[in-house]
């Protein structure tokens, strides 16, 4: 769809550590830079991008990829939107030819339709129905005005258990139907609307397209379980992913300033009718990397505005945790209300106030959070101080350092303000000392790729880096009938090679995993520019041993098992086979 020289432009102009560095923390680390792996949960460092080969590998998931598999993988979208996306970052005019400017639509297009057919019906339900009627009464006690329910799309499913399926059945087949997640098979084969006398919540992903629900009951004498239901894991949504409002949130020309981080759709609806758009919500699910990810792509920073109660603050702690180097502050609800709760008492210039002019620091919120529930006990406060003391040390700046040791004394009757801080001196002394230690014995994670490779197919990668770095010595092989790379991966590339004269990002699309995966490992070695004349001539024995090595491995397996059994005959005929090989290796 995008002419291959403009690709080649568009990467070739775009250094991919800038570009993966803007969503993900990265540290140099010798000629190449680490930081936590975007695609995988972990806390120690493993992510490896290679800026003079403009590539990435991940050493605990083993995902690979140049910059445009990065923008794929990371933002989920086709290798064609992946070039889209970089060429609008270089300011890159990319048009499609004539012939080929048909639109493309995505492979679950019909998941896309039906999710927004359902929105539209259920909004219709409550907006426009007698059957809605009450439920819409219901939403106006709770302060929600016409504007809010067509700002949100928010709808009823009604009580009877197929209306939604008989508006759709006959344009769906029964596979798509099932896929949607809006419906189930009963018993009896016969399909009903998952959700059925629930206030309904859309929810979109970032492009605006309509892909699950939430429903909330609204009815006391409703026997339902559960307050809400979610549409369950679909091939268009996951909750680990996905954050309610999202598609709403303003930017500028950028990233938006800060966001909003709630529990629920209510305090999302809550934030908006207090003149606050910036808000979002995870769906009934504690917050995850996926999350925090996908946050990242949309803001500088984030403000926690979990629930006051105990468990939104547990709930805060661990989102704090998760959400690492991002800047954060934190927004505590009163009276262990949660933002709803708190505008239904309070006006929405109280709860606008609330939000932009009471946040705290993640340290201050530690401090509450870990006081002792004795603050008597001699032995908690010292716990107490050994928990707050690291992070007081991170915090650049002196005078909020000092700001905090005061705040922690205030909850510590057996200390005072010049015994805290000999503590916090302590722990100053003990992390640079740990700093120095690392600096001196680095922990060895940049561990090169290929020492997972057999000694067949490092002698293979070898190889086909000399026919990618020197056109002749492509050429000398093609010209050779013998020659066939035994690794199945390194002959798909090699084909590449002779086709195209070289192996460009669009090639590797199309490509299966581990032939990518092949290709990234072969780009890692770190061979010198010049190549010796006897070079290939060694490598290539050294294969021929390899794969003789391999030879016979399998062929004393095959006597070993023959033997085992007692097949007698055939342990002789490949234990002559054997002796074969070796004569043939003197």
């Amino acid at each position: 769809m995008v002419d291959k020289r403009v690709i080649e432009e568009i990467k070739n102009n775009t250094n991919i550590v800038e570009i993966i560095g803007e969503v993900i923390s990265l540290q140099k680390s010798g000629r190449n830079f680490l930081g936590l792996c975007p695609f995988h949960g972990e806390k120690t460092p493993s992510f490896n991008v290679v800026e003079d080969k403009q590539f990435y590998h991940c050493f605990g998931c083993g995902r690979s990829g140049d910059v445009f598999k990065f923008i794929e993988e990371y933002q989920q979208v086709s290798f064609t939107d992946a070039v889209r996306i970089l060429a609008e970052k270089l300011g890159v005019q990319v048009a499609s030819p004539v012939q080929h400017s048909v639109h493309h639509t995505s492979p679950h297009q019909n998941l896309y339709d039906m999710h927004e057919k359902a929105a539209r019906f259920y909004h219709a339900i409550l907006m426009t129905t007698k059957m809605g009627e009450e439920a819409r009464n219901y939403l106006y006690q709770r302060g929600l005005t016409d504007d809010v329910l067509n700002h949100f799309m928010i709808g009823l499913a009604p009580a009877e258990r197929s209306y939604l399926y008989q508006r759709l059945e006959k344009d769906y087949s029964e596979k798509d139907l099932l896929d949607s997640g809006l419906f189930y098979l009963s018993e009896s084969n016969q399909f009903f609307d998952t959700f059925h006398n629930r206030i309904m919540f859309p929810l979109s992903n970032d492009q605006g397209k309509v892909i699950a629900f939430s429903g909330r009951v609204w009815q006391e004498a409703d026997s339902q379980t559960g307050k809400y239901k979610n549409s369950r894991a679909t091939a268009i949504f996951n909750k680990s992913y996905e954050l309610y409002h999202l598609n709403r949130v303003k930017k500028g020309s950028g990233k938006a300033p800060e966001i909003y981080l709630m529990e629920g759709f209510m305090d999302v609806i809550a934030a908006y009718r207090a003149g606050i758009e910036n808000a979002v919500a995870s769906m009934g699910t504690a917050l995850t990397s996926e999350h925090v990810n996908h946050l990242k792509r949309f803001t500088k920073k984030v403000i926690i505005t979990y629930d006051g109660d105990r468990a939104g603050q547990a709930a805060t702690a661990k989102a704090l945790e998760e959400l690492g180097d991002l800047p954060v502050q934190i927004v505590q609800i009163p009276d262990a209300m949660d933002p709803d709760e708190y505008l239904q008492k309070n006006s929405p210039e109280d709860l606008a106030y609330l939000l932009a002019n009471t946040r705290i620091s993640p340290i201050e919120f530690y401090i509450h959070h870990y006081k002792p529930s004795n603050n008597e006990n001699l032995q908690a406060q010292i716990e107490f101080i050994e928990k707050i003391a690291p992070l007081i040390v991170k915090e650049p700046s002196i005078t909020a350092q000092n700001t905090y040791i005061h705040l922690l004394t205030d909850h510590l009757p057996s200390f005072d303000y010049q015994q805290v801080e000999h503590i916090i001196n302590e722990n100053r002394v003990r992390q640079r000392q740990e700093r120095v230690k690392q600096v001196t014995n680095p922990t060895p994670i940049t561990m090169s790729v290929t020492k997972q490779l057999t000694a067949v197919m490092r002698a293979e990668a070898h190889i086909l880096y000399r026919m990618m770095e020197h056109p002749l010595v492509l050429n000398d092989y093609r010209l050779r009938d013998d020659f066939v790379f035994e690794t199945p991966e390194f002959q798909t590339l090699y084909g590449l090679l002779i086709d195209n004269g070289s192996i460009s990002s669009e090639d590797l699309s199309r490509q299966t995993k581990e032939v990518e995966s092949a290709w990234y490992q072969v780009l890692s070695l770190d061979l010198p520019a010049e190549m010796s004349p006897q070079e290939l001539v060694e490598v290539e024995e050294s294969r021929k041993r390899a794969l003789i090595n391999q030879q016979n491995l399998q062929i004393k397996k095959k006597v070993q098992e023959a033997s085992h059994i007692g097949d007698t005959d055939t342990a002789l005929e490949e234990l002559e086979r054997l002796i074969a090989q070796k004569r043939r290796m003197e």
